[in-house]
C-alpha cells in the first residue's frame, strides 16, 4: 500500500530479530541516540515514524530528547502514554502464559492469544507468539511514561490509532492523556480490537496512516 514511501524498518536492539542481543534503557535517551544513529547511517536528517506497541514508546523517547529528527509520527496501541489496569493483565495474560510455558497448555495459549487480540489472532499467529513465548526472553519493562514537561519541544504532527479492547494500553484512556501531553496531536482514532487488531482494523489502520502520511509527510 506504501510503494510510494522508502520504508526503513529495524529489529529493535536486544529484541527478538536481527540486531545485536545487548539491551538498552527505555528509561532514558537511550533509544533517541539509537534512532540517530540509524538515521545517520541512511543519511537522514529527520522522517516520518510509525511505531506500534513498544515502538510507539520509543518514538516518544526520541520526541523527548531529539524531536528535532521526528518529521510526523503515528504510534500504534503504543506503550510510554497510559497503562491498564494490572490485575486483567494478571489474570489474562500472566496466569495463563506460566501455564504455558510449564505444561506446553495449547488451551493456555490460545487464552492468551485472545486476551490479546480480544479473540480474532489467527491460527498462525497464535504459534508464532507461542514459539515467541517458549523460546525467547521477553522485555518485562516498559518504555517510560512520557510526562507533558519533556515533550514541551516535540511539535510534529502526530496520530494516535488505539484498541478500544487493548489490556495492555486501553485505547480511550491512551487518547484522553495523549491529549493532555502531546503539543500537536492532530488526530487520533480508537478501534474496537484489541492488542493486535485483526485484519479488518489493520486495513482501516493503513487507510488512516495513509491519509495522514499524504498529508504531512
Amino acid at each position: 500500500m506504501f510503494e510510494e514511501y522508502r520504508i526503513i524498518a529495524p529489529d529493535t536492539i536486544g529484541h527478538p530479530g536481527l540486531s545485536d542481543e545487548a539491551r538498552i534503557s527505555a528509561q532514558d535517551d537511550s533509544f533517541a541516540h539509537w534512532i540517530a544513529d540509524l538515521l545517520q547511517h541512511f543519511g537522514l536528517e529527520e522522517c516520518a515514524f510509525i511505531g506500534p506497541l513498544y515502538g510507539g514508546g520509543i518514538i516518544l523517547r526520541l520526541a523527548a530528547y531529539m524531536p528535532e529528527r521526528i518529521a510526523c509520527a503515528v504510534l500504534v496501541n503504543p506503550a510510554g502514554i497510559k497503562t491498564g489496569p494490572k490485575m486483567p493483565m494478571i489474570l489474562k495474560v500472566l496466569l495463563p502464559l506460566l501455564d504455558f510455558k510449564l505444561r506446553a497448555s495449547s488451551r493456555a495459549l490460545r487464552r492468551v492469544a485472545d486476551a490479546l487480540s480480544s479473540g480474532s489472532m489467527n491460527e498462525e499467529d497464535r504459534r508464532i507468539i507461542g514459539e515467541i513465548f517458549r523460546y525467547v526472553k521477553l522485555e518485562r519493562n516498559m518504555p517510560k511514561i512520557a510526562e507533558k514537561e519533556e515533550l514541551e519541544d516535540y511539535s510534529a504532527p502526530t496520530l494516535i490509532l488505539a484498541g478500544k479492547r487493548d489490556i495492555f494500553f486501553p485505547g480511550e484512556e491512551v487518547v484522553h492523556r495523549a491529549r493532555e501531553i502531546l503539543p500537536n496531536l492532530t488526530s487520533a482514532h480508537v478501534y474496537n480490537c484489541g492488542h493486535f487488531p485483526a485484519t479488518e482494523e489493520k486495513k482501516k489502520m493503513n487507510g488512516d496512516i495513509r491519509n495522514f502520511l499524504s498529508e504531512f509527510y
